[in-house]
């Protein structure tokens, strides 16, 4: 056997296999969604196999949510600690959540996502409540 180029990754798909079923046990009897991460995990040789499993991936850059849209098929999820105007465009046509890190950038990008809701929005804040006037403030 010729030796193996590096690097190599070799993926124990019994052992993903196991850990996607307690993902599914949890999904199941918890109600939560489950999404990939593709900072951590992005080799989309095994998302045929994990789409079964999981209800999308979320992704920390525009070239993640693409992958994601394109090659994992299911809901994608953005968040970036800052984006851009040029950013926040080109990742609203690959996602379908986007979550902002402060109500600065929420005010400012709010109508580039129209589309979604208040509780999509409320993920990036464990106090939506303390938000209720958003758009109005300074």
């Amino acid at each position: 056997m010729p030796p193996l180029r590096t690097p190599y990754y070799l993926i124990d798909e019994a052992g993903l296999k196991k850990n996607l079923e307690i993902i599914r046990l949890i999904r199941d009897e918890s109600g939560a969604k489950s999404v990939l991460a593709l900072k951590c995990f992005s080799t989309w040789c095994v998302f045929d196999l994990m789409r079964q499993y999981m209800d999308g991936t979320t992704s920390s850059s525009l070239f993640e949510a693409r992958l994601g849209h394109e090659k994992f098929g299911k809901e994608v999820h953005a968040y970036s600690v800052a984006y851009s105007a040029e950013e926040i465009d080109a990742v609203a046509k690959f996602t379908d959540k986007v979550i902002f890190n402060s109500v600065s950038q929420l005010k400012m990008f709010h109508n580039r996502v129209r589309g979604l809701t208040w509780r999509q929005y409320q993920h990036a804040y464990q106090d939506p409540g303390r938000y209720s006037n958003w758009m109005n403030s300074p």
